[in-house]
């Protein structure tokens, strides 16, 4: 009798759980950037600008490099005065 009742419970639960519907894509969206001139194009773009972007970037840090490399030859020259004071 107990046995007759879970099944039945059970049976109800899955009775009132709600189908989920499943969704997905066939992949076709995107395909027109990818494919044939229009796609060349478009990487051609992107690769144009990352170029422009990494080349900017490489100025500044030159920039940066250099002015470091400025500091550290004065600060040598310091080291070097104080050591020559202090040997005489």
């Amino acid at each position: 009798m107990f046995i007759k009742s879970t099944q039945r419970v059970f049976t109800r639960l899955i009775v009132r759980v709600p189908k989920r519907t499943v969704m997905y894509q066939t992949g076709s969206e995107g395909a027109t950037a990818q494919s044939g001139s229009f796609g060349q194009k478009e990487k051609a773009i992107e690769n144009q600008w990352a170029r422009a972007h990494d080349a900017e970037k490489l100025k500044i840090l030159r920039e940066a490099l250099q002015k470091h490399e400025k500091e550290t030859a004065t600060l040598k020259k310091n080291i070097e005065d104080l050591a020559k004071k202090h040997e005489s």
